[in-house]
């Protein structure tokens, strides 16, 4: 496995991704799987500080690759602020479900931390997700708090992730 920039060359398989992650429930992927390529050059123009939201800063997306097939993929944004913060974090990541279990979200993560973090940032996950969880502590993130978050109707468990050198 290697981590790379996201990158128009992988289309094919990141539709792949993001069919088999909308159908496993995660909503977000359920418009962009009908339009892949405009949502791949949303995610790619993301990093170059276009078509940005009040909310989010400059945000790079990287792709977990094996095979030339898209596992995962993982978001650092470039910035924070109260709604990163509290709810969403500096980084988040999806693993595609026949992936999980492989290590792929904690080979991104480590990955993230090595080469890409310049100090330490908050990481969230819904406070359900035991199997994110694991992933976060495994990376030696120190878990901080747990909050309601109302912009997702739901707790979410708050760590601080440690840069590696």
């Amino acid at each position: 496995m290697h981590v790379v920039l996201a990158d128009m060359k992988y289309l094919t398989s990141y539709h792949e991704f993001l069919s088999e992650c909308s159908n496993s429930g995660i909503i977000k992927y359920s418009v962009a799987r009908e339009k892949p390529k405009v949502y791949l050059e949303k995610v790619i123009a993301a990093a170059h500080e276009e078509n940005l939201t009040e909310q989010l800063p400059p945000t790079s997306t990287y792709f977990c690759i094996k095979n030339e097939e898209v596992l995962g993929a993982i978001r650092y944004r470039h910035g924070t602020n109260t709604f990163i913060e509290r709810v969403i974090g500096q980084t988040g990541y999806e693993t595609k479900p026949s992936a999980r279990g492989k290590g792929v979200a904690r080979f991104m993560l480590s990955w993230l931390q090595k080469n890409i973090l310049t100090k330490d940032i908050i990481i969230t996950c819904e406070a359900d997700n035991i199997a994110s969880q694991k992933v976060i502590e495994s990376c030696g993130a120190q878990y901080l708090n747990q909050i309601f978050s109302h912009e997702k109707n739901s707790y979410v468990s708050r760590f601080q992730l440690r840069k590696l050198n």
